[in-house]
């Protein structure tokens, strides 16, 4: 899920310079986008990339906010199954002839 979360922010990033960049540069080329389906809303090409690394953004950070807490749970369900006195990722004292 990390995995996941570091590609979407690292697109959503590419796409958010990109859009900044045709926003300054008044990059017009000549055809306007509707801002889902609204006629009387015409975007540049720049406000649309804007509006969509956002949104990519916004995924990337619910991505990011499960991983954590899906690691936290983890990691307090390792913790909680080792008896008292063991350390996790240590050996056990415990051998298959005790009972």
């Amino acid at each position: 899920m990390k995995r996941v979360a570091i590609v979407f922010s690292v697109l959503a990033v590419l796409l958010l310079i990109d859009g900044l960049y045709m926003v300054l540069a008044n990059y017009h080329p000549g055809d306007a986008n509707t801002f889902f389906g609204n006629q009387t809303w015409n975007l540049s090409d720049g406000e649309v990339t804007l509006i969509s690394g956002g949104f990519l953004l916004l995924a990337a950070l619910i991505m990011w906010g499960i991983a954590v807490r899906r690691d936290r749970s983890r990691a307090q369900q390792a913790g909680g199954d080792q008896p008292a006195g063991e350390q996790p990722g240590q050996p056990g004292s415990r051998t298959a002839s005790r009972a």
